[in-house]
């Protein structure tokens, strides 16, 4: 007989881990339909704002750059040019005026005169004066402008120099070429025909027509191999460009004297960080300024004595002219003096003479006579030679060509030489309101443009 505990059903074994709990941790069923970080509004208000803040601060930084200050209004094509003078008239009278700060001279360019000033360049009917076409650069100065390859090359202040290079058209204005150069402040441009240099105390940039940099002299700023200068940390009191030339005075360390360096800005041909040095010598004297440089000779005017000292085109010293009774202490303190060149188209007969209506300026080979002013005079030099040839006193600036004479500055008006032989005719009349400081002087057809300070006027 079975006991109780014996029948008794007998539970069924289950094999369980205790600390198994997946039973109790299922993860929930995937939810229907696309998954998406954003569900709650607050999600989307968070985007809203950080679009809204891009957007601003692209804003305020657009507003700030150079883009946005930069305004280019352009003009027709379809300009007027005015007639060539037939004779010099009795009287000039002014047909405008307008500011322009940044211009040494008078600039030229096409059938346009261009005038600068502050931060916009302007291209005006030489007539009228009207504005033709104009390029502003509200944030940045203007430092110079000039005329170079048909064009107007303007310059502008960025940062610590005149770096910010731009080619306008001269009939529309458009904008050309653009590059970033290493100008000094105060530079001028000086343009020999086929580049153009940009003067300075310590170095100087030249570039060609489509603004590529065909060449630096002196201490560069981010010089790579040092012995493609031939000298460092010279500085430079007077330069000026030739045909196809570029002569330098500058004051070396550990040299006694003054040196007057001849250079070919288009460089050296298979090394572009080399200088192209015609020739290089020292100068006789010091405070001495470079005054005359054509394809054959340079001239250096120096002071005590007064002389005018002559190299030829391979650095021979061939001459020396004594400048007797003239003071040279007023002469310009500009690095660029204020000098001229023109020649005239010669009559097939070899004689010598000149085509009528044919004297013009020039900044190529063949000059017949160079102007320069001393700062009290106007001395013209053979073209030739470089000798004086004949000089007006008390005059105010190099002058300029005008119906085949040389019409100089000089107060009350303009003294008129015939640039051939330097005979002088009746003044000129000119009402220039009081101002006597130095004039600068330029042409377009029978238009005479007067540089008077910080004031382009217009006459005729």
């Amino acid at each position: 007989m079975e006991s109780p505990e014996e029948s008794a059903p007998v539970a069924a074994e289950v094999d369980e881990d205790v600390l198994d709990e997946s039973a109790e941790h299922v993860p929930p069923p995937a939810p229907v339909g696309p998954r998406t970080r954003f569900r709650r509004k607050r999600d989307y208000a968070v985007v809203v704002l950080i679009v809204l803040l891009v957007a601003g601060v692209a804003t305020v930084w657009w507003r700030g750059s150079d883009a946005a200050a930069t305004v280019s209004v352009t003009g027709s094509s379809n300009v007027t040019v005015p007639p060539k003078p037939a004779a010099v008239p009795a009287e000039f009278k002014q047909l405008w005026q307008a500011r322009s700060g940044a211009t040494p001279d008078p600039v030229v360019v096409g059938p346009t005169v261009v005038t600068g000033d502050k931060h916009t360049v302007t291209g005006h009917d030489p007539v009228t004066g009207a504005t033709r076409w104009s390029y502003d650069r509200g944030n940045l100065d203007l430092c110079t402008v000039t005329a170079a390859w048909g064009k107007a090359l303007t310059v502008y202040h960025k940062t610590h120099n005149c770096s910010e290079v731009t080619e306008l058209d001269g009939v529309t204005g458009k904008r050309g070429a653009q590059r970033n150069g290493d100008a000094e402040l105060n530079t001028q441009l000086m343009y020999d025909g086929t580049y153009v240099s940009t003067s300075g105390t310590k170095l100087i940039d030249t570039w060609r027509s489509d603004l590529v940099q065909t060449q630096q002299y002196g201490t560069v700023t981010a010089m790579v191999n040092h012995d493609k200068q031939p000298r460092l940390n010279c500085v430079y009191s007077s330069e000026l460009s030739g045909p196809n030339l570029l002569a330098v005075l500058e004051r070396c360390p550990d040299e006694q004297f003054n040196r007057l360096t001849v250079l070919r800005p288009g460089g050296t041909e298979g090394d572009g960080e080399k200088p192209n040095v015609v020739f290089s010598v020292q100068v006789p004297g010091d405070g001495g300024r470079i005054v005359a440089l054509t394809d054959q000779r340079a001239a250096v005017a120096l002071p005590n004595p007064s002389r005018l000292v002559i190299w030829n085109s391979t650095g021979s010293q061939v001459e020396t002219v004594p400048l007797e009774g003239m003071d040279l202490s007023a002469t310009p303190n500009s690095l660029v003096q204020p000098a001229v060149a023109f020649t005239c188209i010669q009559t097939p007969d070899q004689t010598g003479a000149c085509e009528p209506n044919s004297w013009t300026t020039t900044n190529s080979i063949g000059a017949r006579v160079v102007t320069w002013f001393t700062g009290t005079k106007t001395i013209a030099l053979s073209g030739s030679t470089l000798d004086p040839l004949w000089t007006v006193d008390g005059s105010f600036g190099p002058g300029t060509v005008y119906a085949d004479r040389i019409l100089v500055p000089v107060p009350g008006g303009l003294a008129v030489v015939d640039p051939a032989n330097g005979n002088r005719g009746p003044d000129v009349k000119v009402d220039r309101k009081g101002y006597q400081g130095q004039v600068r002087l330029a042409t377009l057809g029978d238009v005479l443009l007067e540089q008077r300070g910080d004031t382009l006027v217009a006459m005729r």
